[in-house]
């Protein structure tokens, strides 16, 4: 007998024998069916007991791999604010007194507590109690004073500086801060999302080294990841990756991932083939031009707005046929928005006629809204003697109508310069378009003011303060005023707008705000872009609204791949 003899089948039972031979074939049949439908019924009813008693919760487990385009340098808050990839890092690592949630709205975060002073210039701020910084010491007082007076210190040479001009801060208690400001200014907490760095860590490294401390690429914070490591290429000493583990310490919700790598890159396209190709989870930053290339099945592309839009802003200074108002709303009436975010944007954007984005602040619409109309447009400058020559151009007094538009060389922004020479040329303007790198055109055209119109972009805080954009005090750099505007009831209004803090009234002071600039034109607000970034198999990225784009990362605590069933 084989050693590999078949086990014998069990005996048919004699009930299913008898049955078989008594049976017809379609009793059989229907015996069978019946017996299946049994079957499925059972399973379906026991699949549908589990869909209905359990439910589907994220599981821990996981490293999400972000490709990111150049270096990190300045891995401290006091010095971030000027990488976005520092900035990136430095979300993941550090945490503030306040942070934003996903809509945008100022909420408490290592603060307990804040009181304001009937004046509105001091601030106490209780601390959190028992937060730990990723090295096990207990955060304190000390470390948030040591902070903003780091940014106050000119030895830093930080980039928040201005921010802080005349705050005074002091410790009341081990988890008790006192700010006093020189002046009430109601967007102050919002200042206040910068990251704590910790005192024991930066207090022995001197203001004028701190870019060159260990310390700067080794971050210490109290946010929900923390520096694991570094990986260099051994012959220029590149940095190629850098490792977050999960704070298992975190005062917050604890975070599912386990890691956060983000891999760097020399190019936005090496970034994009890497994501295309399964190497990395997600891409920080998808420009528009590269969307087209990460569109796959299994890539979601997610659009962050940020309180930003881009305009062209007149300098009435080199050009004078720009000094007419009127002048000004015909080139506005001119130009279709919805056609610039359609072909310059590809869809990738918003019409925007108003100097505050809608949702950035609640303030419901001017009473008047830019809309396009190229014939009242043309008929407003024949009635102010602008009139057609031969070549399509009007002239009045010898002067042509016509003016030089600069921009940067980035792609989009290169069209929407072109469509709107285009536009204007329709009825009768000369527009010369100049685009430079975004370096050059910050030194030589924006910082002296050599331009006589500039399409280019306004980033606001997320709590608005169009203060440093438009008041007649910010027309000189380091003033964000590109349209060199000058006028007394704006500056009133931007002043007053800034101290109130009445919701309402501060509201209605910035309705009044928008309605002038509507109504003198010193630039033609056109549209804010959104902010693209791309993820492969991460569930939960849902943040639509930021202040900036390292805002991407404000639920990142809800970030998961892995999920498993539990009963109800």
């Amino acid at each position: 007998m084989s050693a590999a003899a078949a086990v014998p089948r069990p005996p048919v039972p004699a009930w299913a024998r008898r049955f078989y031979k008594a049976s017809t074939t379609i009793e059989r049949t229907s015996l069978a069916l019946l017996l299946g439908l049994l079957t499925v019924s059972g399973v379906w009813s026991l699949i549908n007991f589990l869909h209905t008693h359990t439910e589907v919760v994220p599981e821990r487990g996981g490293i999400y791999r972000e490709a990111a385009v150049g270096q990190p340098r300045h891995l401290n808050p006091i010095l971030a604010s000027a990488n976005d990839l520092d900035l990136d890092i430095s979300r993941l690592v550090y945490t503030g007194l306040f942070r934003y949630n996903a809509e945008l709205k100022l909420e408490n975060d290592l603060a307990q507590d804040v009181a304001v002073s009937e004046d509105r210039r001091q601030y106490t701020i209780t601390l959190r109690d028992n937060v730990q910084w990723h090295d096990g010491q207990p955060l304190t007082a000390n470390d948030v004073v040591f902070t903003i007076r780091s940014i106050q210190t000119p030895g830093y040479g930080s980039p928040l500086a201005r921010t802080f001009e005349g705050v005074k801060v002091e410790k009341k208690d081990d988890r008790t801060i006192v700010f006093t400001l020189p002046e009430p200014y109601v967007p102050f907490l919002s200042s206040l999302t910068i990251g704590i760095v910790p005192e024991h860590v930066w207090a022995d490294i001197e203001p004028q080294n701190a870019t060159l401390a260990e310390q700067i690429l080794k971050p210490v914070g109290t946010g929900p990841f923390k520096f694991a490591d570094i990986t260099t290429r051994r012959k220029t000493g590149d940095i190629t990756n850098f490792r977050l583990v999960r704070n298992d310490n975190y005062y917050g919700s604890a975070p599912y991932l386990n890691e956060i790598n983000f891999t760097f890159f020399s190019t936005n396209m090496e970034a994009v083939q890497a994501l295309a190709a399964g190497s990395v989870d997600g891409l920080g930053f998808l420009p528009l031009q590269l969307a087209d290339q990460a569109d796959r099945h299994s890539i979601t592309i997610h659009r962050l707005l940020l309180p930003q839009y881009f305009a062209v802003f007149f300098n009435q200074q080199k050009n004078e046929v720009l000094n007419d108002s009127g002048v000004r709303a015909a080139l506005s009436l001119a130009v279709d928005r919805s056609a610039l975010v359609t072909e310059a944007l590809q869809g990738e954007g918003e019409p925007l006629h108003l100097p505050i984005p809608p949702g950035v602040l609640d303030i419901t619409a001017p009473a008047t809204a830019e809309t396009t109309n190229v014939t009242v447009a043309e008929q407003n400058l024949d009635d102010a003697g602008w009139q057609k020559g031969e070549d399509g151009i009007r002239t009045k007094d010898g002067k042509r109508l016509a003016f030089k538009l600069s921009t940067t060389d980035w792609p989009e922004y290169v069209r929407t310069a072109e469509i709107i020479q285009q536009q204007l040329r329709g009825i009768g303007v000369e527009v010369t378009l100049e685009h430079l790198a975004a370096g050059t055109i910050q030194q030589t055209i924006i910082q002296p003011r050599e331009y006589e119109a500039l399409l280019f972009g306004n980033v606001l805080p997320a709590d608005p303060d169009p203060y440093p954009f438009w008041h007649s005090t910010q027309t000189r750099s380091p003033g964000l005023n590109l349209a060199l505007f000058k006028n007394q009831t704006v500056d009133r209004l931007l002043e007053e707008g800034r101290k109130e803090s009445d919701p309402e009234t501060r509201a209605e002071k910035y309705r009044e705000f928008q309605n002038k600039i509507l109504e003198l034109h010193p630039a033609i607000i056109l549209y804010r872009p959104y902010y693209l970034f791309a993820t492969r198999g991460v569930r939960s990225v849902t943040v639509h609204y930021a202040a900036h784009p390292a805002g991407r990362f404000n639920q990142v605590e809800q970030w998961h791949f892995k999920t498993k069933r539990v009963w109800k």
